[in-house]
């Protein structure tokens, strides 16, 4: 350490003294020397490897947390690691990386957690009180908070149009990948991207016409969530094509890269604005309610557990109401619609769910973890909540609130 003046030198002295007669400024002090030559990256490591022996980190989590070490942030000193330093990489990464709010939530959330066991676990003299500061701003400009649900379907003949490019594709410049089934497949089970590629040959009964998807995406419990999942409609001849094309292991055996890639060049090439691949789970969860289905029936395709984490993947088609058993049962009476009375000021009760990881919120048609009360995820009645926070495990509290009527973040 350097000082201008050996008055300042002396008082620093006498400052350190005073502190290590007491116990609590001992161990102070002997926390700041811990983090003395601790990068952020040295500190994420740590934290990896640490909570990693207790439980599985996630694909998720596991990826933030490795960029945020790669990125220049990890090269900084845990100690030099200050609000305006948040502010910073949170505002580079909308501007650099187009992420939106949701994701740098998970980001800010993430590196938080490491940050918060600094100092009991690893005497690292660092707090998470940067984080606070940041926080009420980050959310004030619209950085942090929870991102706008997605409502996309597929509309008019976008189906067919993107179909008949990757048959195109598929037969005049595919390298290994094959993309037409691939997207049947997305929409008819209602699949993510990474189960898609992740079913093996030895997983599909031939004789029950169901295959096991493994260790399918949960909040809490990726790991062994094993789901024998029914072949429905066209999936199944598009599985046995599948089998018949080639001797690998993997019943469609690409890479999420490949896929994602193939799918945005197509997008790109017919002028199909605001579709991502993981929009045709919507539109294949939505198509099964459409077909009659019931709620069980869909979850066990989809894979979710409640309907809270289900219904904001159902955008149903008011027309394909007619088509349903139930239409006939209609007496044809007209429905009049309500008038809305705008009242303001009225607030509802509602009910959040507190965790070791922080408060419950939708994230991507499951449940994520956000860190201020204010991002937690709705429930109209405390069996729901409690529902949920069971299913996901570990220890909660269910907490009642009154907000906005308008308000509703909802599960």
């Amino acid at each position: 350490m350097t000082h201008d003046t050996k008055r300042l030198a002396e008082q620093w002295a006498l400052d350190v003294e005073a502190k290590a007669r007491t116990e609590a400024g001992l161990a102070e002090l002997l926390s700041r020397e811990g983090a003395r030559g601790v990068s952020v990256r040295d500190l994420i490591e740590r934290y990896m490897q640490y909570v990693g022996k207790l439980k599985p980190l996630g694909a998720t989590k596991s990826t933030v947390l490795k960029t945020l070490a790669a990125s220049e942030l990890g090269d900084k000193p845990v100690t030099a690691v200050t609000a305006g330093v948040l502010l910073d990489y949170c505002n580079g990464r909308r501007e650099r990386h187009g992420n939106g709010a949701a994701t740098i939530s998970q980001y800010f959330t993430y590196l938080r957690q490491v940050f918060d066991l600094a100092k009991p676990v690893w005497g690292v003299g660092v707090t998470t009180a940067p984080f606070d500061e940041a926080r009420p701003v980050l959310r004030k400009l619209g950085l942090i908070g929870q991102g706008a649900e997605r409502d996309r379907r597929l509309e008019g003949d976008e189906y067919n149009r993107l179909l008949g490019w990757f048959e195109n594709y598929d037969v005049t410049r595919a390298r290994g990948l094959r993309m037409a089934p691939v997207f049947r497949y997305a929409v008819a089970m209602a699949a993510r991207r990474g189960e898609v590629v992740s079913i093996l040959r030895e997983d599909v009964d031939r004789q029950a016409r169901t295959v096991v998807v493994r260790n399918r995406k949960d909040p809490r419990n990726k790991i062994g969530n094993d789901q024998v999942l029914p072949l429905l409609g066209e999936a199944w001849d598009i599985v046995e094509a599948q089998l018949a094309c080639h001797d690998d292991v993997r019943v469609f055996p690409y890479t999420e890269i490949s896929i994602s890639a193939c799918f945005k060049r197509a997008c790109e090439v017919l002028g199909i604005e605001d579709l991502h691949f993981h929009d045709l789970r919507h539109e294949g969860a939505s198509r099964l309610f459409e077909a009659g289905y019931s709620i069980e029936q869909v979850a066990l395709v989809t894979g979710h557990k409640t309907w809270s984490m289900l219904r904001r993947y159902t955008q149903l088609r008011p027309a394909s109401l007619h088509g349903l058993p139930a239409a006939a049962n209609l007496g044809g009476q007209p429905v009049v619609p309500k008038e809305d009375k705008k009242v303001s000021g009225i607030k509802r009760r509602v009910w959040i769910v507190k965790t070791p990881d922080g408060y419950l919120c939708p994230l991507d048609g499951d449940v994520g973890f956000a860190e201020a009360e204010e991002d937690a995820g709705h429930f109209l009645s405390p069996e729901e909540a409690e529902g949920t926070a069971e299913l996901i495990g570990g220890w909660y509290e269910v907490i009642r609130v009154l907000v906005p009527a308008d308000s509703l973040n909802r599960q």
